[in-house]
């Protein structure tokens, strides 16, 4: 439950007992407010996930297949595959770009009310 201008949120149950109350930042202020305790569970769960052991073997990396190569190289466009229907795609910007200049210019009074 949060009232307009209070600083804070209420967390309620259907029967209207307020269980948990959080601080709000300043709208705008690019902020997040957190508890203490969950900066605490979160420090805790990130540093029993940690490990110094090696990576996991089927994480190694490998270059890539000639078939991905032959891929990028077709989507970069530098080699077109025969057939393809994306070869036969033309986009014509002229209608956008006529709707966008009418959209530029804001009509005078004279204008919107001879229409």
């Amino acid at each position: 439950m949060h009232r307009l201008g209070e600083s804070h949120l209420d967390i309620a149950t259907a029967g209207r007992a307020v269980v948990a109350r959080h601080r709000r930042a300043p709208r705008g202020a690019g902020q997040t407010v957190r508890d203490a305790g969950h900066v605490v569970a979160l420090e805790r769960e990130v540093l029993a996930s940690f490990s110094d052991r090696a990576p996991c073997k089927n994480k190694v990396r490998r270059p890539p297949s000639e078939a991905a190569r032959a891929e990028a190289e077709r989507l970069r466009g530098q080699q077109a595959a025969a057939g393809d229907p994306a070869e036969r795609v033309v986009i014509d910007l002229s209608h956008y770009a006529a709707v966008a200049d009418r959209l530029r210019t804001v009509p005078s009074p004279k204008e919107e009310n001879t229409e």
